[in-house]
């Protein structure tokens, strides 16, 4: 049988020695129960409240295709701490004649999928909780809770026992003062796109970004103006950054993933359920008149915007998107390898040198929606559907396709076989009960037929019913 192993750990501070450690466990596990591992995957610093995983995307396809009969894991939380994920893993199988097994629960029944996934998923939710009180404390000792936001840099000190207390931040004067440079030139009545461009064209570090996962981009980082605008609601970007004015509010916007995509989204909290801000004059970058000379400007880009016929402010931001496209997301730069998105109604350009500038990125061509979607067509007829190129595509298909159904065959004839014979020796042995022999002598387990249903207990696939049993 096909045994596939799984393991997971979930952030990248934890010991990369976890996933050997699991591997070994599992793999040990297998060769006692005489299994054969035909496959492993993995995923590293990978959360479990969702099935969006490399490894685990790999792992799904493999079972569609029929090549896993079992999935073997650590624990039914390496595999996912989200209880309908785990019951979707699990019913696929199911289908397939599959089944999953982990060292701690054995084999994973509707049972372990109802209980133990249901306080799998509570236990994140308890870590979350647990975190999250945790750094409201932290935010209410007034200290940093979270990362540090441009324009300053980690203070250390030393507690009394020689430890590093955490949490401590302070003004770094080198980005404060492109802080105050974006301020004034922006209450001075520049464009956030001019600004940055500005800054580009300086060699000015942008502030780190968290997408490090990415498409790898042909250049390094650069500002953007989302960098500068950010979400006035949710009080991201720089502009809106309250602690250069020397206030941290806190729990300001609050994440939850996508169940269709596994994307974090970014929800803005409630006035009543926000930490209380806080007043720190020592972190103060920006003056109380360059801030109100910002937001003014602010507020009337924004009337201007609602005076031109926009409803800005109508629909969450995460649902203020263009709509996708045949190509979203496929089209990359020739030149910076940023995306080639919208950049008009029917026009595609770069995003890089439109948002980034010309130092960065010097492709200002564009192209039209018509003409993009008639020379790709045209590369596909043109170059995919050459006879060389059809043949071998059918032949791995034929191939690929043969082995499959060679697979189903050969894993229903076994179970078949042994149903047959069970079938014989349950006749064989009312046959000598009716004789009169001792019946005593079938219940010691060791006659074949006790074996064999010992064997498809322990999980091999049933065999298939007749057409006729079958309900439509």
């Amino acid at each position: 049988m096909g045994c596939a192993v799984y393991a997971r750990f979930s952030t990248d501070k934890q010991d990369i020695l976890s996933i050997e450690t699991q591997l070994m466990m599992c793999r040990r596990e297998i060769e006692r129960r005489g299994w054969e591992e035909v496959d492993c995957y993995t995923d590293t610093a990978q959360s479990g409240a969702t099935m969006h995983r490399p490894g685990m995307q790999a792992m799904l396809a493999a079972v569609a295709s029929g090549r896993i009969d079992i999935v073997f894991a650590d624990a039914m939380d390496r595999l996912s701490r989200s209880q309908a994920d785990i019951a979707t893993l699990h019913e696929r199988l199911r289908f397939r004649g599959g089944q999953i097994v982990t060292c701690k629960e054995g084999v994973v029944t509707s049972l372990h999928i109802g209980m133990v996934g249901t306080m799998n998923a509570e236990q994140l939710k308890a870590v979350s909780e647990k975190t999250r009180d945790a750094l409201v404390k932290r935010h209410q000792l007034g200290k940093n809770p979270g990362g540090v936001a441009y324009g300053y840099e980690t203070r250390i000190e030393l507690d009394g026992n020689g430890e590093r207390i955490r949490g401590l931040q302070q003004i770094s004067p080198s980005e404060a003062a492109i802080v105050n440079r974006i301020f004034e030139a922006f209450a001075a009545g520049v464009s956030p796109r001019q600004i940055v461009w500005s800054l580009n064209a300086d060699g000015v570090a942008p502030p780190r970004s968290g997408k490090r996962d990415r498409m790898v981009k042909l250049k390094g980082p650069a500002w953007s103006p989302n960098t500068l605008t950010g979400n006035a609601a949710r009080g991201t970007g720089i502009l809106n950054n309250q602690l250069y004015i020397g206030r941290r509010p806190y729990l300001k916007q609050t994440y939850r993933k996508n169940p269709d995509t596994g994307r974090r989204r970014a929800f803005t909290t409630k006035a009543d359920q926000r930490a209380e801000r806080l007043e720190l004059p020592e972190l103060r970058i920006v003056s109380d008149a360059l801030w109100q000379a910002v937001k003014d400007r602010q507020a009337m880009l924004a009337v201007g915007a609602r005076s031109q016929g926009g409803v800005k402010g109508a629909l969450p931001f995460h649902e203020q998107q263009r709509p996708r496209y045949l190509l979203t997301g496929k089209m990359t730069c020739g030149e910076c390898g940023a995306s080639y998105a919208k950049c008009g109604k029917t026009r595609f350009g770069c995003q890089g040198a439109a948002k980034k500038g010309p130092t960065y990125c010097g492709n200002r061509l564009t192209i039209r929606q018509d003409e993009l979607d008639e020379r790709v067509l045209s590369g596909l007829s043109d170059r995919m559907l050459q006879d060389d190129i059809l043949a071998i595509f059918l032949d791995e298909y034929e191939a690929e396709t043969r082995r499959l159904a060679n697979a189903e065959i050969l894993a229903q004839a076994d179970p078949a076989m042994d149903l047959a014979d069970v079938r014989r020796q349950l006749s064989t042995i009312k046959a000598a009960i009716l004789k009169g022999v001792d019946a005593s002598i079938f219940a010691s387990g060791n006659s074949s037929i006790f074996r064999i249903a010992k064997v498809n207990l322990s999980g091999w696939p049933r065999p298939a019913l007749p057409a006729k049993m079958c309900r439509c």
